[in-house]
């Protein structure tokens, strides 16, 4: 078993035209953090999973109670992963730091 780690969103493009985004982070699917976020700004997200293999992580940008997922899932291995997690569409580039610990 391991535990995944996620400790910082980075903006590097926002989604909406106007005021902050509202970014959401998901793990397999379940809602673990809700924040604000100005283009080239960054918020803590300082959450842990547990997980057995492999874990799924999404970004979705909200619109009140409306969300719009941003690029794709990205899975998470117990080893053999990137420094953090890329997502990005035409619209929004978000980047997750993270670590695994077994």
């Amino acid at each position: 078993m391991a535990t995944l780690e996620l400790i910082r969103l980075r903006c590097e493009r926002k989604q909406d035209v106007t005021g902050n985004d509202e970014p959401r982070i998901k793990v397999d699917g379940v809602p673990i953090w809700d924040g604000t976020v100005a283009k080239g700004g960054s918020a803590p997200i300082n959450k842990t999973v547990r997980f057995e293999n492999q874990v799924s992580v999404s970004a979705e940008e909200m619109n009140k109670t409306k969300s719009k997922q941003i690029g794709d899932a990205v899975i998470v291995h117990e080893s053999g992963n990137p420094k953090f997690l890329t997502f990005k569409t035409s619209g929004a580039h978000y980047e997750v730091d993270f670590e695994v610990r077994k």
